[in-house]
């Protein structure tokens, strides 16, 4: 597990808690959406393939979507997705020896402390998707057929929107979904991979 993003993402929770509360207070329900940058992060080592070789994917970081609708000041559900697929590159024994792009989808139900202020932590807990395409292969397998299959899995959030008016607000999040792939070469099974990415994001939303 990174411990990194852990640290990260409770500084941002401790100093957002610290600021002083507005006294004017934002709409408290309604739809929103939010353009954001965010970087998936797999866990470090992926398992073992084959029995054999050692599975490492690298991160990657695109451009998100995120729609969503707060019932209350408190509660709120969302969906999130990459407007474009994750690109990374698979080393096997330390060997780059494959690309793969997905597409996961989560949708979360947040709690929002501090409700009503300008400064608003939360957490969040949902479940995940993910597709899983265009495979390459390159290196000590080059030319053979890899098949990585879809996922899915439970995610969970930790964050904070900063709201500069009303409607208008900044956020910083990380999200852990627990995420598995079957993985398959020439048709036949090797194993799978534990990707169980850690994804880290910033953006900027509207509250409508």
């Amino acid at each position: 597990m990174k411990t990194i993003p852990l640290i990260l993402s409770g500084g941002i929770l401790l100093a957002a808690a610290s600021l002083p509360a507005q006294a004017q207070k934002v709409d408290q329900s309604g739809f929103y959406g939010a353009i954001g940058y965010d970087s998936v992060q797999p866990q470090s080592g992926n398992g073992t393939l084959a029995g054999t070789f050692k599975t490492d994917i690298n991160n990657d970081a695109e451009p998100t979507l995120t729609l969503g609708y707060r019932f209350n000041g408190s509660w709120s559900a969302e969906a999130w997705l990459p407007i474009t697929k994750f690109k990374h590159e698979v080393r096997l024994a330390g060997m780059p020896s494959a690309d793969i792009k997905h597409m996961p989808f989560l949708v979360t139900a947040q709690y929002h402390f501090m409700a009503g202020s300008r400064v608003q932590p939360f957490v969040g807990l949902g479940y995940g998707w993910v597709s899983v395409s265009d495979e390459q292969t390159k290196g000590p397998i080059a030319g053979t057929n890899l098949g990585v299959g879809n996922g899915n899995g439970v995610t969970a959030q930790l964050g904070v929107d900063l709201f500069a008016t009303d409607n208008l607000f900044v956020r910083a999040d990380a999200r852990y979904f627990d995420w598995k792939s079957k993985v398959s070469l020439n048709g036949a099974d090797i194993g799978q991979v534990k990707v169980n990415p850690w994804i880290l994001g910033v953006g900027i939303g509207y509250q409508f």
